[in-house]
């Protein structure tokens, strides 16, 4: 999802005023869950902890849990679970997707606490609130959450409200038992029990490690509570280094058909979904590929020079370890924006080996910095024109790929000067024909390859 075009279902604010390590009065749209807990550390910090109450709600022992958790080191968002849950069921539409507003929260939360590196959030919760965190999992992209924390997890979720996934679920009397989607975990899974665990509750992660999915399941003699604080403490203060420490890269290798590379700067909703299905497709036909989660990189603001350095770096090393002399740029949203001034910013060398720059949802302004403003769909003060940047170069490198519905694209402007430009049906999102927009991405750089050739003597 590119969160630049699309924000959750919303019902509610949260000001934080006089909160440790915020701006004064700084405003975060929590969405469907009312009135959370938001707690701040001290200093920087290391991770986002989204802590689900029991059936009982949030209590003060809930309380004095998050700012233990905070004076790790966390930004604590705090959920009563029994007024969350009635919140979800008032949602309008035939199932409901949680993960947009945790994942808004978390964005708004770090950059309100001047977050060095974007850490994608931890999700932890006891009894029920284990079995909504385990339900949310479900329903989780790739890239979006970093860490499902269940202590004691019911097997079912207390709601009549249907969560969206296209995992199988089962209507019991207690509720939605709901499986995890068919493939890999979009993020890890930690499971606790406790002397305290129900059976079914059990019985149920027990049944889906039989179907394969990868699960790390221990057990405890403690309370549900004190094994929650145990696992939490550690991860906090001791998380993973951030992938924005370095680049945050995925690298796809393939066997090169077409002694090209692929280098793919994602929206700003980090690596997946059109991003990562279209470098799918691309690896899947010869085409080795890296991809730059834009999220992550861009966390911090960046110039156009330091990203035309890690391209090189970038192109260096992977042209020489696939052995492949040409390389295109692809770029999405966020990432389509930055391309322009980037490739400008490059060597004449470096511009010699990219044979083309396939740009997709290409607005007309271009920023360096994820930014609360480009979550709602607007640029920042500081936002720079895309199109003077795009007429340095060579028109014949360049496609343009826009939906039909989107009201903020620059390639209707190029028609004429030079540009492929493709208008598909649908909007930001191309009504999701990522394999159509691969195939298209390659069919231009076979015709580029064989022109090239023709003109070889």
């Amino acid at each position: 999802m590119d969160v630049k075009r699309f924000l959750g279902f919303s019902l509610a604010s949260f000001c934080l005023l006089g909160v440790a390590g915020s701006a004064p009065g700084a405003s975060i749209d929590t969405g469907l869950i009312p009135s959370p807990r938001i707690v701040m550390p001290d200093d920087t910090p290391k991770s986002t902890v989204f802590l689900f109450s029991d059936k009982t709600g949030w209590s003060a022992s809930e309380d004095d849990f998050a700012q233990r958790l905070s004076k790790n080191g966390a930004i604590v968002i705090g959920v009563d679970l029994p007024r969350y849950l009635g919140a979800i069921e008032k949602v309008p539409d035939d199932c409901a997707y949680l993960v947009s507003d945790i994942e808004n929260i978390s964005h708004q939360a770090q950059r309100a606490a001047n977050s060095d590196n974007y850490n994608p959030p931890i999700l932890a919760g006891v009894g029920q609130g284990g079995g909504l965190v385990m339900a949310i999992a479900a329903q989780t992209p790739d890239a979006t959450i970093g860490h499902s924390v269940a202590v004691d997890p019911t097997a079912s979720v207390p709601l009549a409200k249907t969560l969206c996934s296209g995992a199988p679920r089962k209507v019991t009397p207690q509720g939605t038992v709901y499986d995890l989607a068919e493939g890999a975990l979009p993020n890890p899974i930690d499971v606790t029990f406790t002397p305290e665990v129900s059976a079914d509750g059990r019985s149920h992660i027990e049944d889906l490690r039989k179907q394969g999915f990868d699960i790390t399941v221990k057990d405890a003699g403690v309370s549900a509570q004190a094994a929650l604080e145990a696992s939490l403490t550690a991860m906090v203060g001791n998380p993973p280094a951030s992938a924005a420490a370095s680049m945050p890269i995925v690298a796809l290798p393939a066997k090169p058909t077409h002694d090209t590379m692929a280098i793919v700067y994602s929206g700003d909703g980090g690596w997946r979904d059109l991003d990562k299905s279209v470098a799918d497709v691309l690896q899947s036909r010869g085409i080795p590929t890296v991809g730059v989660d834009s999220l992550r990189y861009f966390w911090s603001a960046r110039a156009p020079q330091d990203v035309a350095k890690d391209l090189h770096d970038l192109m260096k090393t992977y042209t020489e370890q696939w052995k492949v002399k040409h390389v295109i740029l692809i770029g999405y949203s966020f990432g389509a924006d930055i391309m322009p001034a980037t490739f400008n910013a490059l060597s004449t060398d470096d511009k010699m080996k990219i044979r083309q720059i396939s740009l997709l949802g290409f607005s007309p302004q271009a920023d360096f910095e994820i930014s609360v403003a480009g979550w709602l769909g607007s640029s920042s003060s500081d936002a720079v024109a895309t199109l003077p940047e795009l007429g340095k170069i060579d028109p014949k490198l360049i496609q343009c790929f826009y939906g039909q519905e989107e009201d903020d694209t620059a390639c209707p402007q190029l028609e004429g000067h030079g540009p492929e430009v493709f208008k598909t049906t649908g909007g930001h999102h191309f009504d999701g024909n990522y394999p159509g927009l691969a195939s298209k991405i390659i069919d231009g750089l076979e015709k580029r390859l064989d022109q090239e050739a023709r003109a070889t003597p």
